[in-house]
């Protein structure tokens, strides 16, 4: 047997990473990195301390800024490698990763002749001024760039199955047992019409930030110069940014647009809980198959077996997803008096949160694309038991004066199974509508109902391709 030493697994295959998202599954959330790692909060501080200079020169705290100075400021806010690495040499002296943001810029400061602004360097903020705005400029980013393309792939391809088979019949079930008859199309719709009411609510989130001192009253801006008009220079920065001004406050920003969005996904994996184990059991029964899947190995021992591992996959990564969004909505809307540093870690995982629901949905879109009914077993299932259509066979003798009707096909209907022929001797009589009546066509308005969820859909995604947050 070869022995593989440390040093090599870590290269070929990150196999000591402690967590799978950055070990087994890194290639399907590397895009996450650029906007919820260490290095994209470092840069996002960066850019908020150069952008408060900016406004302290403004409204009259610091001269004018010349183009020079301004190209350079523009320069030191470019994401750059040796910066974030500075940062962090820095921080292992003060212990405090701001200050090692402020103290970085100094060096810089007094290397690109910008020695006159480094007193002004993060003044009269408190850290959390910075951090408040630096997580949301993280999280509106990969909202943006990487989490609603990838919800949006997931609406397409349901939306896409959808249509496909929006007259195709199907057997309903409630409380497992059978019921009457539906489209897959049309229960598919479900699923996208509830999707699509939470990325609206997405789109209308407001995020917010705050930036007005160690306690949010603007105690040393307001002592070093109260002629300023603090709220407005604040409110001005923080729209500037995108976002709406936290007017009265602690130390942090409430995190309550926060909870909101965490809430939002939290409910939005819910439904693709659901979504995932109906398709499994549908799977299960034979309904649905997985095409494209002949090299894949379903099990060692047992050579037949094509597993829906998609949607087995999508389904624990949503539930590790919304256990993490339990915690953090628990968590940051509490801070004990002013403010403690207990949420700090926990807004560091935002980025495994959703490292989370990106790994799910990514695979339900890879799981759902793979997808074709066995119309066959589908009409099959519908011809065993001609006892579904007892519904239709009570209403219409119940509208045409029978009051016993229900308990008639009840006492009739639990005793046996109805056959096809059993169900047209039965319907003989009682009423037009139930003589052309079949297990395939008893669907009411399910494919109107289909057509119009996967009209509004495709109109939603032509609409919506990218997000505009508030």
């Amino acid at each position: 047997m070869s022995c593989v030493t440390i040093s090599q697994w870590m290269l070929k295959d990150n196999a000591l990473a402690v967590s799978p998202i950055d070990g087994r599954y890194l290639s399907k959330t590397s895009s996450l990195r650029t906007h919820f790692s260490e290095a994209a909060l470092i840069s996002s501080r960066i850019k908020i301390e150069l952008l408060y200079l900016r406004f302290l020169a403004k409204y009259g705290v610091i001269s004018s800024l010349s183009q020079s100075e301004l190209t350079t400021l523009d320069e030191l806010a470019v994401f750059d490698e040796n910066a974030i690495n500075r940062v962090k040499e820095l921080e292992r002296e003060t212990h405090h990763d701001v200050k090692a943001v402020e103290y970085y810029l100094r060096e810089q400061f007094l290397n690109k002749g910008l020695e006159h602004l480094v007193s002004h360097l993060h003044f009269a903020i408190t850290s959390e001024d910075v951090n408040n705005l630096a997580y949301r400029l993280m999280l509106r980013g990969g909202l943006q760039e990487v989490m609603w393309p990838s919800l949006i792939v997931v609406l397409e391809n349901l939306n896409s199955l959808s249509e496909k088979y929006v007259k195709l019949p199907m057997l309903a079930r409630t409380h497992g047992q059978a019921a009457i008859p539906t489209t897959f199309g049309k229960e598919l719709a479900v699923f996208s019409a509830r999707l699509l009411a939470l990325l609206k609510e997405i789109q209308e989130v407001k995020l917010q930030g705050k930036f007005s001192g160690a306690v949010g009253a603007y105690q040393a801006m307001y002592l070093a110069h109260p002629e300023l008009n603090w709220p407005e220079l604040s409110r001005e920065l923080v729209q500037d940014l995108g976002f709406e001004l936290v007017e009265v406050s602690t130390q942090i920003a409430p995190a309550d647009d926060l909870v909101k969005v965490f809430s939002i996904f939290h409910r939005l994996n819910s439904i693709l809980l659901d979504l995932n184990q109906d398709i499994w059991r549908y799977i299960s029964d034979g309904w649905l198959v997985q095409q494209g899947k002949e090299k894949f190995i379903g099990s060692s021992t047992m050579p037949q077996k094509i597993n829906p591992i998609e949607f087995e996959n999508s389904e624990g990564n949503l539930v590790m997803a919304n256990a993490m969004l339990e915690g953090m909505m628990r968590k940051l809307p509490i801070s004990r008096l002013q403010r403690d540093l207990s949420e700090s870690t926990v807004l560091r995982n935002m980025g495994s949160v959703f490292a989370y629901c990106l790994l799910a949905y990514q695979s339900l879109s890879g799981g759902l694309s793979k997808l074709a009914a066995d119309e066959k077993a589908m009409q099959q299932a519908l011809e065993a038991n001609y006892n579904i259509l007892t519904e239709a066979w009570q209403t219409i003798a119940r509208k045409n004066g029978d009051n016993e009707a229900y308990e008639k096909m009840a006492k009739l209907a639990k005793n046996k199974v109805l056959t096809q022929a059993e169900w047209q001797e039965l319907s003989k009589g009682v009423g037009q509508e139930l003589e052309q009546l079949d297990v395939s066509n008893y669907l009411g308005l399910s494919v109107q109902l289909g057509e119009q969820t996967v009209a509004k859909t495709k109109k939603f995604i032509k609409e919506n391709s990218k997000l505009s947050t508030k």
